[in-house]
């Protein structure tokens, strides 16, 4: 999950500006042809430069990270170093860092020399860089979309601000434009001018390009995807853990209810696509808020059905599981079949069966009656005795505590004796004693 930055209340600049305001610098951007992916084969380096301790020198010229030359500089110049402390730089490193961290960018904050890179300067003040871009909060070079350029380098107006999830913020957008992005009008993305202090991260969503109205995006035709679009060019971190799914009810083999319920567990370090749950590959019913939980139909057939869960991440990363289980039939108007016993208007298995109708188990899930009793020493899939205290032949409904239990010599412990029934998170100190009707 994203680290929220501390927000010092100061008075923000205007938002981070593109570099398309020095049209005779910058190459033309038409729309990417499709199939082509910008910047294969640059560097996944991103130097984070605080000028320390003299600030960094700036020399106008053609862009190059190596040498400190921009072709935004009005002129040679030097740009004030950070100046809001070791902490501060820390935290807004550690932002910047998070925000990259599904993708195979390395963010360094050391020189990396004369090897290749992409870098982002955070210090000084836009009148320091070119008087012309006063009150932006950072500016970047364009680069052509097909181009597989290196070595471009982009400012952040550090001087200008103190609060550091802007100045997160701001890095992140400047490096996305040296990337090839636009502006978005997804306010959840770096790339938007939007809520600047507040958390961002690369969407996986067909965005809208612009500023406050919609615009053209300059490498994309139509919509941008900045998520997809860093996944394509620098792949997945290495490092990035797989997502994991797994269904937590009902098991697999289960005898379940009409009805029944259906759970799951997701784990990714990504946020989620899509997901949802299907029962014999029919229609999907999609998470809802983030939840997996479902209710089978009540209406489902009595017998064996498959159910399925999936999910998505961001980095289209699709986990499935699946478990069979078998949906018991009414005995309300029909006996049940030979080897199941009638009780609550359902045929349930016989304790043969794991998580039948007086098997042994350890707990509510083990059993199609979603009742696990103990008596202290032998715990039992049980249920609630019918009308009249009547319950299926083999079993005795036990005084106070109204549930079917083995009768003796079928799985009961000490007759007579006091029992502890656990009755899924709690307990009650029950009697044993068989109800007379």
């Amino acid at each position: 999950m994203r680290n929220r930055l501390a927000v010092l209340a100061v008075s923000l600049f205007p938002a981070v500006a593109s570099a398309e305001v020095f049209e005779n610098r910058v190459d033309e951007c038409p729309p990417r042809a499709p199939g082509v992916s910008a910047l294969t084969t640059s560097s996944n380096v991103l130097y984070v430069n605080d000028c320390l301790p003299n600030g960094c020198a700036v020399i106008r010229g053609t862009t190059s990270s190596i040498t400190n030359t921009s072709s935004i500089a009005s002129q040679n110049t030097t740009m004030s170093a950070w100046a809001h402390g070791p902490e501060a730089w820390a935290e807004v490193m550690e932002c910047v860092k998070e925000t990259f961290a599904p993708f195979n960018i390395t963010v360094v904050t050391t020189n990396p020399g004369n090897a290749a890179h992409f870098e982002v300067m955070a210090g000084g003040t836009s009148q320091e860089l070119s008087p012309s871009i006063m009150g932006a909060g950072g500016i970047a070079p364009s680069i052509n979309c097909s181009a597989n350029r290196n070595n471009q380098l982009a400012f952040v107006f550090a001087g200008q601000t103190s609060n550091k999830q802007y100045l997160c913020n701001a890095i992140v957008h400047e490096a996305g434009h040296m990337y090839g992005l636009s502006h978005s009008l997804d306010g959840r993305d770096p790339m938007t001018y939007m809520a600047l202090s507040e958390p961002k991260e690369w969407t996986n969503a067909a965005q809208t390009c612009g500023t406050t109205t919609p615009q053209g995006c300059s490498c994309f035709s139509g919509t941008q995807n900045t998520f997809r679009s860093l996944m394509d060019t620098f792949g997945l971190a290495p490092s990035l853990a797989q997502p994991a799914l797994e269904i937590l009810t009902p098991r697999t083999g289960a005898y379940v209810p009409p009805g029944f319920a259906i759970t799951a567990r997701y784990t990714s370090p990504l946020e989620m696509l899509e997901g949802g749950m299907s029962i014999d590959n029919g229609t999907r019913q999609d998470v809802a808020n983030n939840v997996f939980a479902w209710n089978a139909p009540a209406t489902l057939a009595a017998g064996p059905h498959s159910v399925a869960v999936s999910a998505t991440d961001y980095a289209d990363r699709n986990v499935m599981q699946s478990v069979s289980v078998t949906v018991m039939a009414s005995c309300a108007s029909a006996p049940c079949a030979g080897g199941f016993s009638c009780l609550g208007g359902l045929c349930y298995p016989a304790a043969s069966v794991d998580g039948g109708l007086g098997a042994s188990c350890e707990g509510n899930g083990d059993c199609s009656t979603n009742r696990c009793e103990s008596d202290g020493e032998n715990a039992h899939c049980t249920a609630t005795c019918d009308a009249g205290n009547v319950c299926p032949s083999g079993f005795t409904c036990l005084d106070d505590s109204n549930v079917c239990w083995p009768e003796e010599g079928g799985g009961c412990s000490a007759s007579g004796s006091p029992a502890t029934l656990l009755f899924g998170l709690g307990a009650l100190v029950l009697v044993r004693r068989r109800r007379r009707a």
